[in-house]
């Protein structure tokens, strides 16, 4: 535990250091005044919005689930930049066992910016299994961008490149709210968003649906994580 302790300040240090990173910290408290009341102000201008509350706050909560696994990425691209991996499989704290506090940092992140975002923004009237259903399916996206991005990026500029692209198709998935799963509307399937959007459009309290839909959305991101990591594990050795 002292290990990881040491792990995670250290991360802190490098996030705090960096201060277009550092910030991404205070994203989640900026969102929530976002959506308590700019979106109102919004929907009466533009009245396509009313009634999608909940999927506008689904793709906050997806967003604000990605933004640890940002920083995590940068730390770890830096690290490799440095030379340091070679380094760890020589030391106590090994690669796989940096990876897991990781992961653990990501993931709990993660679901408190999700968790700051579902109770503070008034959106819904989700329970309290939905709404900790909704907060963890979010912060899986985490652990499997952070895999896709390091496994794909050179250096930081191609990191900042794939999560644009992650960001793009993460909004995509949005399709799986507004149509039934037929047509080519069940092409968008294939994205682990497809499944977190069906949960947030589910009715309020329904928490079978939201738990189902948030179970397919869990098991495509572990899929996605662990092709990444295997990927990524081939790169180092």
């Amino acid at each position: 535990m002292t290990v990881a302790l040491t792990v995670w300040a250290n991360d802190l240090r490098n996030i705090v250091r960096d201060r277009t990173v550092g910030v991404l910290l205070l994203v989640p408290f900026i969102l929530v005044a976002v959506l308590r009341f700019g979106l109102p102000l919004l929907e009466q201008r533009w009245t396509a919005l009313d009634g999608h509350d909940q999927l506008v706050l689904g793709l906050f909560c997806i967003v604000v689930g990605l933004f640890p696994a940002f920083m995590a990425s940068f730390i770890m691209l830096d690290e490799r930049d440095q030379g340091l991996y070679p380094v760890f499989r020589i030391l106590p704290v090994g690669f796989g066992a940096l990876v897991r506090y990781r992961l653990a940092a990501v993931t709990v992140l993660g679901v408190v910016g999700s968790l700051v975002l579902l109770v503070g923004a008034g959106i819904g009237e989700y329970s309290v299994f939905g709404t900790a259903v909704l907060a963890a399916v979010c912060a899986a996206g985490g652990p499997a961008a952070m895999f896709v991005a390091v496994s794909l990026s050179g250096n930081k500029i191609e990191c900042l490149t794939v999560f644009k692209v992650l960001f793009v198709l993460s909004a995509l998935g949005i399709t799986g709210a507004l149509g039934e799963l037929h047509g080519w509307n069940a092409a968008w399937a294939v994205l682990p968003t497809y499944w977190v959007f069906r949960a947030f459009g589910a009715a309020a309290g329904a928490t079978t649906s939201i738990a189902a839909n948030a179970a397919v959305a869990m098991v495509v991101y572990l899929c996605i994580a662990v092709i990444a990591y295997r990927r990524l594990r081939r790169l180092l050795t």
